[in-house]
């Protein structure tokens, strides 16, 4: 990845402008989607003190209740005009309540009142997706990429929505329950958290070229295309999380060299741990690949420990460090 230039993946005027947020509401000079994560780490914090919630679950619980809201918070102001602010405003506006009603249903017995819900958190993250597309629309285009991966990562958060809601149904057509419960945390951290936090530190580094287009272009439609091969085929499977492994490690190992060095000490922490997550993450998700088409155990792990090791790495190694990071060093 390399910085802006001529016929590179640089922002328009408008993607630049400086305007206030049209969609944040402050409280006391806060914005609402920051007061939400402050208040989803204290009740995340409650609900893992309290126990009952699996280490798949808290990990789940933490995306609703910080992740989102941060991420939101990140790339809201001043970007958003027209229909899709509008959408984005609504659904900072019911962020709190949809989070923490949504982190509840995992606490409750699975049954349609555990769907019930996390039903709030569909709607929600379905706001989010339809600001992510209208603006997609306006501009007629994904690119720039900076802002094309920020309008993927809104667009594909409902799908984790979704799942949670049919894994509390126990509604699993031919899948295991176990990936069903694995594609709500997989799209909210492979697919939210990824492309919001490319896109930002594209924007940082001055763009995308070359190389760098292609890395964007696959952790925008890489989460997609690791479904589709979980749900249809182990081969497209393990080429779709190959080529996603290398293109995170590249991304990592561009936001340790391009971004890290030119950020303050507290955010280049944060944001350097986060890039270091990454490559370590992705190894366990192809060793997790190779075991579901070959049948064997590259890593010498089972499948859980892999699986734990991995959500425990993209929750709060990448996730959490980057969108704090970057959201403390943009505010």
């Amino acid at each position: 990845m390399s910085g802006a230039g001529t016929g590179g993946d640089t922002d328009t005027g408008a993607e630049a402008a400086t305007d206030p947020d049209p969609l944040a509401r402050f409280v006391a000079g806060v914005s609402l989607a920051d007061l939400s994560a402050v208040f989803g780490a204290g009740l995340w914090a409650v609900l893992a003190l309290a126990g009952g919630l699996s280490q798949v679950e808290r990990a789940l619980a933490l995306a609703p209740l910080v992740v989102v809201p941060l991420g939101v918070g990140l790339v809201a102001r001043g970007e958003f005009t027209g229909l899709s602010s509008r959408l984005l405003g609504a659904a900072v506006a019911l962020l709190p309540v949809a989070a923490a009603s949504m982190a509840l249903s995992l606490v409750v017995e699975a049954g349609p009142v555990a769907a019930g819900l996390a039903a709030p958190w569909v709607f929600v993250t379905s706001l989010l997706a339809l600001a992510g597309v209208s603006r997609a629309v306006e501009r007629g285009s994904i690119r720039p990429l900076t802002t094309g991966l920020v309008d993927a990562g809104l667009a594909y958060v409902p799908v984790a929505a979704v799942a949670l809601v049919l894994s509390h149904l126990g509604i699993t057509v031919w899948f295991d329950p176990t990936i069903v419960l694995l594609t709500a945390v997989h799209f909210h951290f492979a697919g939210f958290a990824l492309p919001v936090l490319a896109g930002v530190t594209g924007r940082h580094i001055g763009g995308f070229e070359g190389a760098g287009r292609a890395v964007a272009g696959v952790i925008l439609v890489g989460p997609a295309l690791i479904a589709v091969g979980i749900s249809f085929s182990p081969l497209v499977e393990v080429v779709a999380v190959g080529a996603f492994t290398l293109a995170v490690a590249a991304f990592g190992l561009s936001t340790l060299v391009r971004a890290v060095p030119s950020l303050a000490p507290l955010p280049a922490v944060l944001v350097g741990a986060s890039a270091l997550a990454l490559p370590a993450s992705m190894v366990l998700a192809l060793g997790y690949g190779v075991a579901a088409f070959s049948g064997t155990n590259p890593l010498g792990l089972s499948i859980g420990r892999m699986v734990t090791l991995h959500g425990s790495l993209n929750a709060y190694g990448f996730a959490l460090c980057g969108v704090l990071g970057w959201r403390l060093r943009s505010g």
